[in-house]
């Protein structure tokens, strides 16, 4: 297509009314780089070029053009250095990194198929895409129309106007928000759009290299600004700002002038543009399906068909009209009746609980209160069942029917309460695992490192039903959740079955989440008058400690304001500072491993740090888990399985995982959780699992001999790698050949290892080379997991659990040596994810089979907690035993290990 800039008349030489019209202006660079970032799951086309980018590019343009309306669209990129703003400064975006060879190779997959689509690509040697963004802004404005750019650039709020609106994408590429004039005053707190430039001419641009002031960050800039009217006044009243700000600004007006004048957008960009001959959509339908279904976009073409029924009639609608249209909600015996058609059919129904935040005029803070309110999706039907109805629909979806959703646990606890002092209607064994299908923790298969599953975005990945959806003060967000969740069982079906992780999901996470559903309702048993002793005692040792502390610096101060403590340790103490950075108020850090590295020569340190430990544990656990404490006096934490990227389970609302195991006063913590009388708490954790792991995957004949011999592994290790009779190793050698098995099994290089055995880097890497020498297997079996992830693009556990190694190949040394870091681990520690969670399913199956009264409490890492009856204790020690040691056969003995007590303390 051949545009030209201008306002000006069609073909048939009608004028045309540009306020009728609104033109989207795509920053092209901007949208890559966020799409390649925000889809970590590696993707490729057919030939093995990388496509992430473009999947997420494309799925934001249709987002865009679906919320947004524009009868026009244009995409503008880079070309070349951006050489006129290095004529003005020399190190422009000098330190940046050179782009990742994956995205570079997508950029001109990206402008092909722009061209399919109809959409100009607009480009201009020396020049960025944001200038040509401001030229065409202004171009348009001028000419009347309604323009929105599309970019995620801060800088470019300087372009917003009443015509002009700056659509920022604010996370990945699923967020965004709209900039008005209005909305940029709003975030600058008093900076307008046209005074952006001087608020970036003061604070400078570090992703760019901009200089801008030293000392001057957003606060500051902002305040000058607003108090003096712009850049040019502040400089003129330099003499009136005090202190080192005075001094910098006074110091640096030529970098201010300069910065100002590099991070302003230009708007005579040489480009040659005729906005009235943008028009979309006017692509060739089936030229689309053809290049788009070349690259596997299934998806994404299907929704690309739907734009060419006519995008352009729908104007500038809210993104809630440009939605699929839901059908009315149904309730009362219209629901009920609704709901027992789609079960007797077959249906899977989907289905969300609604919060207590999204119910009109109810405060969350009574949400134990509140009554259960569901909201469910059949296939031509949205349903709204509040309180006993809600029970009844749960209930009978679990004993008759087939439910998706995106927390399903959620769900089945509104029939199954977590506080056991409430009835249940049903009991966790009435939960079919085959009829269950929670959209999050398959989505979590498919990509573990994601922060968040939550049905609108995936549902933009995978079948374009998507983040148009809003909520209304008729349907909360809990509504669109589960028609989302219904839509999107099927493509996560076969998501899961191409990824080689349909097994996982049905025969392990489906068949844990009724076993994790019954641990969360079970709870643990707990003491509040230990805790509340416990809670004085270490408040007396805080304000003692924090007493000689202070009379140490001679001075009276807040040992919880990192400030005051650098001011102490650095000012007033005079501890080194080399290699310290200071922090962006101007302190030196006080962050726990500047206090480690400063413990180890000056005792006063350690002073600060045991402060520190025991306040935490004081606010974390002594303070806070009283208020956690439900009506049947136990505690519940909740048992997360799209967590921790590893595969583990995590806990949360309380914690329980993270009450530190090996100090006194974690040990101290634990006291208080006891078991009613007649029972003991109950420990079974399998004794150095990824290690059996690492010997077993590979398949080292030293380190197999070394388990199977039955000695104590760590000795046996010692003894190879340092050249010394079993019975001459020391408890000294023993325990750096601890900390060298456990660190090659988390790839641990020459720099940690030094750091953890406080040794010389040089001794490190001796250890480490003399470690491999030992096991040469070893060595071979890690080197080939990096290049299987390097080809793969993920490693993977003993059960098919994937973790995608999106950086491996990246040259950012940081970022590549946690990309193999995680190909050497993830066998091992995945796949002792997995083992614990098939030990968990098959003891709780036991326990059932054979009428115990045991029940399992809780699971942290390799460790699995139960309350037992004495009576039991004997039965219980050999099930559990038993059963985790027969998970699987390995080459060497998989070892769990048993041991009880009066509460959790004494069990461990």
């Amino acid at each position: 297509m051949a545009l030209r800039t201008g306002a000006g008349s069609d073909e048939a030489g009608t004028p045309e009314d540009p306020a009728r019209r609104t033109i989207a202006v795509i920053d092209g660079n901007s949208l890559m780089h966020r799409a390649f970032h925000a889809i970590r799951q590696p993707m490729s086309a057919p030939d093995g070029r990388a496509t992430n980018a473009l999947f997420g590019f494309f799925n934001m343009f249709i987002k865009l053009v679906d919320s947004f309306g524009p009868d026009g669209v244009i995409c503008a990129f880079d070309k070349g250095k951006p050489q006129v703003r290095i004529d003005l400064l020399p190190q422009y975006k000098a330190q940046r990194p050179p782009m990742d060879p994956a995205l570079r190779e997508q950029f001109p997959m990206v402008k092909d198929l722009l061209r399919v689509l109809d959409v100009p690509v607009v480009e201009c040697e020396g020049w960025e895409g944001d200038d040509i963004l401001g030229t065409l802004a202004r171009t348009g404005e001028e000419a009347g129309y309604e323009m929105y750019l599309f970019t995620g650039d801060r800088d470019m709020y300087q372009l917003a106007t009443e015509r002009v609106r700056i659509v920022s994408t604010k996370k990945g590429v699923s967020e965004v928000s709209v900039m008005t004039p209005e909305s940029v005053d709003d975030l600058y707190h008093g900076i307008t759009p046209g005074l952006v430039p001087d608020f970036y001419g003061l604070k400078g641009d570090s992703s760019d290299n901009i200089p801008g002031v030293p000392g001057i960050g957003p606060k500051k800039a902002s305040a000058l600004i607003v108090r003096y009217g712009s850049l040019d006044e502040v400089i003129a009243h330099a003499d009136e700002v005090k202190g080192k700000m005075g001094e910098n600004l006074r110091a640096h007006v030529e970098d201010a002038l300069l910065s100002r004048k590099v991070a302003t957008i230009r708007t005579d960009a040489p480009i040659d543009v005729r906005l009235e001959d943008a028009r979309f959509p006017t692509f060739d339908a089936a030229e689309v399906t053809r290049a788009f279904g070349a690259l596997g976009f299934t998806g994404i073409t299907r929704r690309l068909a739907k734009l060419a029924g006519g995008v352009g009639e729908v104007g500038r609608t809210q993104a809630s009209e440009a939605g699929p249209k839901l059908p009315e909600a149904l309730s009362g015996e219209e629901a009920k009746a609704a709901l027992a058609k789609a079960i007797s059919e077959g249906e899977w129904v989907g289905a969300a609980v609604e919060g207590p935040s999204e119910r009109k005029g109810q405060a969350s803070l009574f949400a134990e209160s509140l009554p259960a309110c569901v909201w469910l999706a059949t296939a031509d039907a949205l349903l709204h069942l509040e309180g006993v109805p809600a029970v009844e629909a749960v209930t009978l979806l679990v004993r008759e029917g087939r439910v998706v959703s995106a927390n399903v646990k959620a769900l089945l606890h509104v029939a199954c309460p977590v506080d056991s002092a409430q009835a249940m209607a049903i009991e966790p064994q009435d939960v079919d695992p085959t009829r269950i299908f929670d959209t999050s923790v398959a989505d979590y298969l498919r990509e573990s490192d994601r922060s968040s599953y939550e049905p609108t975005a995936l549902a933009a990945e995978l079948v374009g039903a998507e983040a148009v959806l809003e909520p209304t003060a008729e349907l909360p967000q809990a509504a669109l959740d589960c028609w989302l969740a219904r839509e999107l069982r099927g493509p996560l079906e076969e998501a899961l079955e191409a990824e080689g992780c349909a097994e996982l999901f049905h025969g392990l996470e489906m068949s844990l989440l009724p076993v994790l559903m019954q641990m969360e309702r079970t709870g643990l048993s707990i003491a509040p008058d230990v805790l509340h002793e416990q809670a004085v005692d270490l408040g007396r040792e805080i304000e003692s400690m924090a007493a000689r502390i202070k009379a140490e610096a001679g001075e009276d101060f807040n040992l919880d304001s990192p400030q005051q403590l650098s001011h102490i340790l650095f000012d007033v103490w005079g501890l080194p500072t080399f290699g310290l950075k200071k922090t962006k108020t101007g302190f030196y850090s006080t962050n726990a491993k500047t206090l480690d590295d400063l413990a180890a020569k000056d005792a006063r340190v350690q002073a600060v740090l045991d402060y520190r430990e025991r306040t935490k544990i004081k606010s974390t656990y002594l303070d806070a888990l009283p208020a956690d404490i439900r009506q049947d006096g136990r505690i519940h934490t909740t048992l997360n399985q799209t967590v921790a990227a590893t595969g583990r389970l995590s806990s949360s609302d309380p914690n329980l995982q993270n009450i530190p195991t090996r100090s006194e006063l974690g040990h101290r913590v634990r006291t208080a959780f006891t078991v009613p009388a007649g029972c003991v708490f109950l420990a079974c954790d399998y004794s150095q699992i990824e290690l059996r792991l690492l010997a077993h995957l590979s398949a080292d004949e030293h380190l197999v001999a070394a388990f199977n011999s039955g000695a104590d592994f760590h000795r046996a290790t010692a003894a190879r790698v340092f050249g010394v009779p079993v019975e001459e190793v020391t408890p000294q050698l023993r325990s750096r050949a601890k900390a060298v098995n456990f660190g090659i099994v988390y790839g641990q290089q020459a720099y940690g290892l030094s750091t953890s055995l406080k040794i010389g880097r040089g001794e490190a890497q001796e250890m480490i080379d003399r470690y491999f020498e030992a096991y040469p297997s070893v060595r071979a079996y890690l080197d080939e997991s990096v290049e299987q992830a390097r080809k793969l693009g993920y490693a993977i556990t003993m059960y098919g659990r994937r973790r995608y190694t999106k950086d491996i190949h990246s040259r950012n040394f940081q970022l590549r040596s946690f990309a193999e870091r995680t190909a050497m681990n993830h066998p091992m520690q995945g796949s002792a994810a997995d083992i614990i969670k098939i030990a968990m399913i098959q003891v709780a199956q036991r326990l059932r089979q054979e009428g115990l009264r045991s029940k399992m409490v809780l699971q942290i890492h390799d460790e699995l907690d139960f309350e037992v009856p004495e009576d039991e204790i004997e039965t219980l020690s050999a099930l559990v035993r038993q059963t985790m040691e027969g998970v699987v056969e390995l080459r060497v003995p998989l070892v769990a290990d048993v041991s009880y007590g009066a509460n959790w303390a004494e069990a461990k």
